[in-house]
């Protein structure tokens, strides 16, 4: 892993407001604030920049080539100008891991909507810091707590957010689905801005080779200037469509089959499967949003990077920064950080390695489809499992896992994306057979 000296001193502030309003937030005392840094507003510099429904106003960075703020949604007047939109659903059956089933609702508004800004600062009439809105939104008969952070450093081209969801209902919640985005998307000057879904591989922004990929950031870009849309969740996914003025249509296409690069006037999203929820039990994930002129986004893509190691993506109480495997809890003696992997939760299992015959697996190398597969991670050097590499079941069954692991014998998985059969030791997940399907 790579080490920014010269982030030292960013780090280390984060760090510090951590700490500090970690019991500090917790009372939510405070007001709406505008939000605008100097490099990035929400809002059109005087309109308070979280509404309703908890999110923010239009975005806007500014450009020094340009010498003005450029906005990153579509606006027609002064009437129409789009904030980033969200969406959730609850509810319907779940066994896909992307569905449109059950009740879903654009833009629900926060009953009860309060704020904390107890770490926000305004110096000179430009504000930063963390600024936090909690409120209780309907969805169908499922009633939630829902609370985004946002966090903006002093002159940073970047937000990052974190979403929390609460149960508060009378019953558990399931099939939670959560979108971000904008229905209509604009950066600058340029009404059809090229997308592009990919990742980021140490700081840097890697298109998606294979459409059934997970894509973790979107790149928007024209000729002169782009956004990054991030986040550090294992299981968020970013898309792309055309555009509505009333509806974000990317939100209604599954990640599975979405296409990696379009340029057209069209719409983004951001989709997080919520885990199910008892009642009381809450789920969060983070995500950033940047902007900057084209010749410095990949420096804005790194300092995105950066600062998402100094979070805890698995929970586990150890920063990524200083976490040998961030994707997955318990599992110290793999080196390093795992690739993610669309891998079969059906499996066929033998006592004996090397007895598979892949001529004979017509069933499990047909198999495509959501339902059959969970997200995985492995280690290894290359994003394509090799012999070697060990797998570690995250999503539904996390290492180490009586049902996968810790028992005697091989099991035989669908990979998803590169169309082969693994085979792994149940008793520490090494793969230890890769088969072609033909």
């Amino acid at each position: 892993m790579r080490l920014h000296c010269n982030k030292f001193v960013l780090q280390l502030a984060f760090l510090v407001i951590g700490l500090w309003t970690s019991t500090a937030l917790a009372q939510f005392t405070g007001t709406n604030k505008v939000i605008n840094n100097g490099s990035m507003r929400f809002g059109n510099g005087v309109q308070l920049s979280i509404n309703a429904a908890g999110n923010v106003e239009q975005p806007f960075y500014f450009s020094t080539d340009f010498g003005s703020w450029r906005k990153l949604t579509y606006s027609e007047s002064a009437l129409i100008n789009y904030p980033l939109d969200s969406k959730i659903g609850v509810g319907g059956n779940g066994t896909n891991n992307w569905n449109l089933n059950g009740v879903r609702i654009n833009n629900p508004a926060m009953a009860g909507q309060v704020f904390d800004d107890s770490a926000f600062a305004i110096v000179g009439g430009l504000g930063s810091g963390v600024l936090r809105v909690r409120g209780q939104i309907t969805v169908g008969t499922a009633l939630f707590e829902l609370t985004n952070t946002y966090t903006i450093g002093e002159n940073n081209n970047y937000v990052q957010v974190t979403t929390s969801i609460k149960n508060i209902g009378a019953t558990t919640a399931t099939n939670i689905r959560y979108w971000v985005g904008t229905r209509d998307d604009y950066v600058g000057g340029t009404d059809q801005p090229t997308k592009v879904r990919g990742t980021l591989v140490e700081g840097v922004f890697q298109p998606l080779t294979l459409t059934t990929q997970r894509a973790s950031a979107l790149r928007i870009t024209t000729i002169a200037e782009g956004i990054l849309f991030f986040t550090t969740s294992t299981r968020g996914n970013n898309v792309h469509a055309g555009y509505d003025p009333v509806e974000n249509p990317s939100t209604n296409l599954d990640p599975a089959t979405a296409p990696i690069t379009s340029t057209n006037d069209g719409s983004y999203s951001m989709f997080i499967r919520i885990n199910d929820l008892a009642v009381n039990e809450s789920d969060s994930f983070v995500w950033y949003y940047a902007a900057a002129a084209l010749d410095e986004l990949d420096d804005v893509i790194l300092e995105v990077f950066d600062s998402s190691m100094e979070t805890d993506w698995d929970l586990d109480g150890i920063l990524n920064e200083d976490d040998a495997c961030p994707y997955a809890a318990g599992v110290p003696p793999l080196d390093g950080c795992p690739w993610s992997i669309e891998i079969g939760n059906n499996y066929k299992s033998s006592t004996l390695s090397n007895t598979l015959n892949v001529d004979d697996e017509d069933y499990y190398c047909q198999m495509m489809t959501d339902g059959f597969f969970n997200v995985a991670y492995h280690s290894g050097d290359d994003p394509e499992p090799a012999v070697g590499d060990q797998i570690i079941w995250n999503e539904s069954y996390s290492f180490p896992q009586s049902f996968m692991y810790n028992q005697d014998g091989f099991a035989f998985m669908k990979l998803r994306a590169y169309n082969k059969i693994i085979e792994v030791r149940k008793t520490d997940g090494l793969i230890v057979a890769i088969y072609t399907c033909p």
